[in-house]
């Protein structure tokens, strides 16, 4: 049985020690120049002058230079500069977050170095999340960027607001509303590697309370890889479809009511780790990576009452996903000593959520939130592999329910009080064919506490301190291995990997924000200190060519270090950007399988820095030409290995020319044609040399050129 977690108590978390951060000297020195840099002029500024970048994951919609927290938001500008089709392509241009492949598309998302890289037989539970309008697509994988009107990443634990799947961070992807006005948009990609992207906008004012908004795209792709066994091009290809439906039904002032419905039919290849550790396979089943999904939701915004504003949510979404992979990656004939296998993972998702919301219209003083939220998941799994017996089939259903509520007290003009909190309980219960039951349930809570103090209109400094939770489980495939008569050696070991507990983490943090008067200069810098306990790692047991994955507990772990991100508008022609990131993890306390002591070593996904600089220069009023450099340290793939990417540098460049209603932009993304891993395991499969052990990764993007044409009308 799955034994019930409890939640810490405060002499828990003992383990802290107030210890001085390595950092602290180089923030004070970096706080002292950029407050001298944002403080000139100041005196005739009001508020209204402030940089209006609006953040509206947040409890209430908040300018993003008075919001206490580090958070980066990338808008329609941020996207075209990168010619971003999809979020995948966004993620090498924000600092301390990155994102493991494995699968056709970069799935798996890591923020300062804390979050999952794959998921197999065992359920995950993410520990950076992905919110699209409001409905959780955490686990699913990243989307189309057609119609986005912002990104918004919370780096550091938001538990308050977002619930376990922010132990480190939150991506909340907005789309564009319906407004109430007639416009439309039309756009044709076409690009290397036999690719393509046509996507549509239509929104119509259908009476003067009554909108809609209607979005299609499609995407497709030949993909990075050359099968030679095949004679193909396109087993690792892309071909996505998304539509997306929205409507507003807007009475009177004080009622909105919104309704979306997003459909995704993803039908991508997955042939991507090579013997030959190149872009060239051998596969004879290439596998696939296919999604079918459907999500909606309803919201109600009620502005009428005296005291509060009322929100309600009901989200929901179905998802059938297929991933599956050519485990030998060769072909039946290749050598004498060939094994030939398939792996592949049928999973069938529901989830449902409903969240109820109270704002208060912020009165003497306290500007207060609370809320209630409940969900329910289920998910059925079934796995085809050719060495079972039978298929491996699993159910697993998880119910929560949480309450929260938050305050922003003013203390004084220029200093505000914020605080609040979240508890949340679970329940589980998996069962699988094996005839294992198991059936648990958590109680978990967290928090933030910050002070904010405004120095100017323009410049403010803060501190704050967060607690994030992960919810503990059932290691599935750990215990199902207990009955493989070929591992009976490892039965004990197994059994004492049946569960895992929860990893609860918690964040320190101090960051000034500020901008000049002119707003030619705006800057925003963060330093963080992340004490992780009970930290969740994926281990592996690996013999010869069997592979067992489980969920296992490191005593704790440290992830500390600075970010901060800059714009400065040079001539009325030229806008620069900078941001970038240093970053500092440790392991304590964890011994893998093989003997591996891991304590003192860098988490895995945790490059030491990362930076990215750029620029928009607009020679003439129709032509604008942006570049973009971003590099990134090396880092270990995995906490159970030490294999280590190298590091990369990622140029890209866009010109675009309009007139009239029409852009012409032609673009390339990693036009340096750089080769760098997004995704590595070490360990012998090539029975051409004798299945000796090698780094086998999956390569990112090469160099890509493409020409976009978009008419608004």
């Amino acid at each position: 049985m799955l034994r019930a977690f409890s939640p810490l108590s405060v002499g828990h978390f003992s383990f802290v020690t107030l210890q001085r951060p390595p950092f602290l000297p180089a923030l004070s020195a970096i706080t002292l120049l950029v407050s001298g840099a944002l403080h000139a002029e100041e005196q005739a500024v009001t508020v209204q002058d402030v940089e209006r970048i609006e953040v509206r994951g947040d409890f209430r919609q908040t300018n993003l230079q008075k919001l206490p927290g580090s958070v980066v938001v990338l808008g329609e500008t941020d996207i075209k500069r990168q010619s971003a089709q999809h979020l995948d392509d966004l993620l090498a241009n924000i600092a301390n977050l990155n994102a493991s492949a494995g699968a056709s598309r970069s799935r798996f998302l890591q923020m300062r170095g804390v979050g999952e890289r794959s998921e197999f037989v065992d359920n995950i539970n993410p520990s950076v999340g992905l919110l699209v309008d409001g409905i959780d697509y955490s686990a699913l994988g990243l989307l189309s960027l057609a119609d986005t009107a912002q990104l918004e990443v919370f780096r550091g634990p938001e538990a308050t607001r977002f619930g376990a799947n922010a132990l480190a961070g939150m991506l909340n992807l907005q789309t564009a509303d319906p407004m109430f006005a007639s416009e439309g948009r039309v756009q044709l990609t076409a690009a290397n590697y036999d690719s393509w992207q046509a996507s549509m906008m239509v929104n119509q004012a259908l009476t003067e309370q009554f909108a809609v908004r209607l979005v299609a795209d499609q995407q497709k792709s030949d993909g990075f890889i050359r099968n030679d066994f095949l004679q193909r091009e396109d087993t690792n290809g892309i071909d996505e479809t998304t539509f997306r439906l929205k409507t507003r039904y807007q009475p009177n002032q004080d009622l909105t009511l919104d309704w979306l419905w997003n459909h995704h039919d993803i039908d991508n290849g997955y042939d991507a780790f090579s013997l030959d550790r190149n872009r060239i396979t051998l596969s004879d089943q290439p596998g696939q990576d296919k999604q079918d999904v459907d999500a909606s939701a309803l919201k109600l915004q009620y502005q009428g009452f005296a005291n509060v504003d009322s929100l309600t949510q009901l989200s929901l979404l179905k998802a059938d996903t297929d991933y599956g992979y050519d485990e030998d990656w060769g072909y039946v004939g290749l050598h004498p000593d060939e094994y030939s296998s398939t792996d592949q993972y049928l999973r069938e998702r529901d989830f449902m959520s409903l969240e109820q919301r109270f704002i208060n219209k912020n009165q003497q003083g306290h500007n207060w939130v609370a809320g209630l939220y409940a969900s329910q998941q289920m998910i059925d799994l079934t796995r085809l592999y050719t060495w079972l017996d039978q298929n491996f089939i699993s159910d697993f259903e998880r119910q929560n329910l949480a309450v929260y509520a938050e305050n922003e007290q003013q203390l004084a003009p220029d200093l505000t009080l914020t605080y609040g909190g979240r508890f949340e309980q679970y329940q589980d219960e998996y069962t699988d064919n094996n005839g294992i039951r198991t059936d648990g349930d958590d109680q978990m809570w967290g928090g933030k506490l910050s002070l904010a103090y405004q120095v100017s209109p323009l410049s403010q400094i803060y501190g704050l301190v967060s607690k994030g939770y992960k919810v503990g489980g059932v290691n599935g495939e750990a215990l199902a291995e207990t009955l493989n008569p070929k591992l009976t050696g490892l039965k004990d070991f197994l059994l004492g990997k049946a569960t895992f507990a929860p990893e609860q983490l918690i964040n320190a943090e101090f960051g000034v924000k500020g901008q000049n008067a002119d707003q030619t200069l705006v800057s925003r810098v963060s330093a963080f200190y992340m004490w992780r306990d009970d930290m969740q790692l994926k281990a592996w047991i690996n013999q010869g060519t069997k592979f067992v994955g489980y969920i296992d507990n490191a005593f704790s772990g440290r992830n500390y270090g600075l970010e901060t991100e800059n714009r400065w508008q040079l001539t009325p022609v030229l806008v620069a950007h900078f941001s970038g990131a240093v970053l500092k993890s440790e392991i304590r306390g964890f011994v893998t399988k093989a003997g591996l002591d891991m304590s003192g070593r860098a988490q895995a996904q945790a490059p030491e820095y990362q930076f990215s600089v750029g620029a928009d220069w607009s020679p003439l009023e129709a032509l604008q030409i942006s570049a973009q450099f971003a590099h990134k340290d090396g880092y270990y793939y995995s906490d159970s290995e030490n294999i280590r990417a190298s590091h990369s540098n990622l140029l890209n460049l866009r010109a675009s020319y309009q007139w009239s209603q029409w852009e012409l932009a032609l673009w390339s993304r990693n036009l340096l044609d750089e080769t760098y891993g997004v995704r590595g395991f070490y360990f012998g499969n090539d029975p051409r040399d004798g299945y000796t052990d090698h780094l086998y990764e999956q390569f990112g993007e090469p160099r890509r050129i493409g020409l976009t044409a978009t008419y608004q009308f």
